[in-house]
């Protein structure tokens, strides 16, 4: 394999030059200032006079890189940290800021529509396309005065790509690991599109389909030695305090992966002020495992399993969901008007789990966890000029979320329709937030620009129900109850000089519990942790502040550096109980969901890049956040503990260049240790369920054949680094993709 991927870059190497022109792609980012964001605001503003800490990747920046899942495209930001742990069958992945860990703290738009759904507050990448978008938009620190619950550490804004002219794409490409089985095998990626204006009317429709065999990232272990009862082939290891011994003695089979996506959008301009816009995509996925493999043989050399075969068992998970929105924008004179209704159906959300009994040659019974959910959402804004130099916004927006969720048991746990009787364990309830706000922009001086605003959010949650059945059967039916939040923030943009700007910003930001917190205990059989729902949870908010200084030095050279502080209060954290409980003959240990007390985190974020022309970049980041924990009355042992999943260093680095038809992206990315377990005894590296530092380099080499034809190949983790992100990380690969555009 390395041979062939070698005769590749050579032939395509020695063929630029043969075909260099002076049209090659622009690498620089000199425009990058011009680049309007409506995120930041919620109106449309260059970047460079935007408040607080924006970034922006374009669709041409994404192109550059091999992004499989959408969420890889934000990984080279500062102050951002994505979680993705195991390739594209990574569900739990998330997209976090400033050491603010947890899906729900991190509100997800997709043209300003919440994606994080009603359940879990869970961040669905799963089916989400790249090339669907034009640009994604970055807004780190306290948001709720705009945007309401989740966002906390930040808002990441997806704007859908609509055609300007007739337009077709077909990619497609192939990949697999590189001298290593820990890697995403025969991985399958095509994506086609087709957009057209027709007069006043756009139009636009795609299809996106992935798979791969995956490859095993589960591990199977024990405490208790093998070969003491005649069994060879277990590899000893530690738990992840490296103080317990612990042995391999297999894995779980190669996990699989599929997803696609299917979109399609349309775009009217009644006139030059007015407009709507009717979209639907789905999204959907599914991750599987092959047949386990056991490391242990007997004394006559057949294959042994222990603890048990049900321990070395995965089941099956899907997600689909529809997402159907209407956007509208008029302007009325000089008020500006823009209305927003959607519907996020996610009509599946399951996975199953085999029984103690079941065995790897016969399979048996299990468990179907099933929970479907809907987010209704509105939102309607005006925005007025105000003396001609300032700009008053102000809206109204309702969301109603409603999740119900039932275990379900299985006559075969590798049939998720083969429900055997009614559901065992079952919660759910509804939330509904009514919310206004309104926010300032005014310009005091020519180069300074003061932003002032506050929203009002009322949340609900009813309807709450919980029970289980069986010994001690349970049925509970929740009060309803309310909490009032109001959330301001304020924001300076100082430009005391050509080329330099200053910014400075503070608000403060909440975040409502999630329906499955407070009302859904279920159990993690890949973590053996049993999470206890909690009725009484409120929400947590964070009081935040950033100050930063944006500088332009010589030509094409710029950096950034911002310094931030975020304090939390009533924290929504998962507390590690010293009780366990038995399910299915396994012991889970008892996790709860609680309003911790208080936390702060704390840290530094630096940029700097350099244009050498139009065909070659460099760029660096580097990001500091300390992250504590700062008050615990029920447990003081865990205060000046590091919050869960918030690495203290991270770096990235990399080279953009282009010759001619020759196009090379090289990156580099560091990611500190970080903790899984709140009391930060997992300290250990290097082994199964340990949150190890790694350092990975990344290459996309492309070759533009044509005006409408690239071919190109990347090769990830390009020094086949071996780590654990609790999993077994994704090892060398290659990806070869060929990408016509008419």
């Amino acid at each position: 394999m390395r041979r062939r991927i070698a005769v590749i870059l050579a032939l395509v190497t020695t063929a630029a030059p043969l075909q260099a022109r002076g049209d090659g792609q622009d690498n620089s980012k000199e425009t990058s200032l011009d680049e309007v964001v409506v995120t930041a605001t919620r109106t449309e503003k260059s970047i460079a006079d935007a408040p607080g800490s924006v970034s922006v990747v374009t669709a041409a920046e994404m192109k550059k890189r091999n992004i499989q899942s959408v969420d890889e495209a934000l990984n080279m930001l500062p102050g951002v940290f994505d979680s993705r742990r195991k390739g594209l069958m990574g569900t739990t992945s998330s997209v976090t800021f400033r050491g603010l860990s947890g899906a729900g703290r991190s509100l997800l738009l997709l043209d300003g529509m919440p994606l994080n759904d009603a359940y879990s507050a869970s961040q669905p990448w799963g089916g989400l396309n790249a090339q669907n978008f034009s640009q994604i938009e970055v807004v780190r620190g306290p948001s709720s005065s705009l945007y309401g619950g989740n966002a906390m550490g930040g808002v990441i804004n997806f704007l859908s790509h609509m055609p300007e002219k007739r337009e077709f794409t077909l990619s497609s490409g192939y990949g697999g690991g590189l001298e290593t089985d820990a890697a995403m095998d025969r991985l399958w990626s095509s994506y086609t599109s087709y957009g057209d204006r027709i007069g006043k009317l756009r139009l636009y429709a795609a299809l996106s389909y992935r798979s791969t065999d995956g490859y095993p990232s589960g591990l199977v272990t024990t405490t208790t030695n093998p070969s003491a009862s005649g069994i060879s082939g277990a590899h000893p290891t530690t738990d992840t305090t490296g103080k317990a011994t612990k042995y391999i003695t297999g894995d779980s089979g190669d996990n699989g992966w599929w997803d696609y996506s299917a979109a399609i959008r349309a775009h009217y301009d009644f006139s030059d002020t007015a407009n709507i816009r009717i979209s639907w995509l789905r999204t959907a996925n599914k991750y599987s495992y092959d047949p386990p493999h056991t490391y242990l043989r007997d004394a006559s050399g057949a294959e042994a399993y222990r603890p048990g075969q049900s321990s070395y068992l995965n089941g099956d998970g899907a997600n689909v969901q529809d997402m159907y929105t209407i956007h509208a924008e008029a302007l009325l004179g000089q008020v500006k008007g823009k209305f927003l209704f959607g519907i996020n159906d996610q009509h599946e959300n399951w996975y199953t789990t085999p029984g103690s009994s079941a065995t790897v040659a016969n399979g048996g019974t299990g468990t179907k966890s099933d929970s479907p959910s809907r987010t209704y959402f509105t939102d309607l804004q005006l925005s007025v000029p105000v003396l001609e130099k300032h700009i008053l916004t102000g809206g109204f927006s309702f969301r109603y979320d409603v999740a119900d969720s039932d275990n379900l048991p299985l006559s075969d746990y590798e049939d998720e329709d083969s429900v055997s009787g009614p559901s065992t364990q079952w919660g759910g309830g509804t939330t509904q937030t009514y919310s206004t706000y309104l926010q300032a922009e005014i310009a005091l001086l020519d180069n300074l620009t003061f932003y002032a605003g506050v929203r009002d959010d009322y949340w609900v949650s009813n309807n709450g129900y919980a029970g289980f059945s069986g010994t001690g059967a349970s049925d509970q039916k929740y009060p309803e109850k309310s909490k009032n939040s109001i959330n301001p923030k304020g924001a300076l943009v100082w430009k005391p000089l050509d080329g330099t700007t200053v910014r400075i910003s503070g608000g403060r930001a909440f975040r409502a519990p999630q329906l499955n917190q407070m009302y859904k205990t279920w159990s993690s059989s890949s973590t053996s942790k049993l999470y206890l729902a909690n009725p009484d949870l409120n929400p947590e908010t964070v009081l935040a502040w950033d100050f930063g200084i944006e500088q332009k030095l010589w030509k094409g050279a710029k950096i950034k550096a911002t310094y931030f502080e975020n304090y939390i209060d009533d924290m929504i954290y998962t507390v590690t109980l010293s009780s366990t409980t038995s399910i299915g003959g396994k012991n889970y240990t008892n996790v709860k969901y609680s309003n911790l007390g208080a936390g702060e985190t704390r840290g530094v974020e630096l940029e700097a890049e350099q244009s050498l022309g139009k065909n070659l970049r460099l760029f660096a980041g580097y990001t500091y956040t300390s992250s504590t924990i700062t008050e615990y009355d029920e447990n003081k042992s865990l205060e000046g503990k590091d919050l869960q999943h918030a690495p203290r260093h991270m770096i990235n680095a990399g080279l953009d260049a282009s010759y001619g038809p020759l196009s090379f992206f090289l990156s580099g990315r560091y990611v500190a240790k970080q903790y899984g377990s709140d009391n930060n005894s997992d300290k250990a590296n290097g082994v199964y369920g340990s949150y190890d530092p790694f350092f990975v380099m990344d290459l996309k080499a492309g070759y533009r054949v044509t005006d409408w034809a690239t071919l190109s190949l990347s090769v990830n983790n390009l020094l086949d680094r071996t780590y654990y992100t609790y999993y077994v990380a994704p090892g060398r690969s290659w990806f070869a993709n060929l990408d016509l555009r008419f």
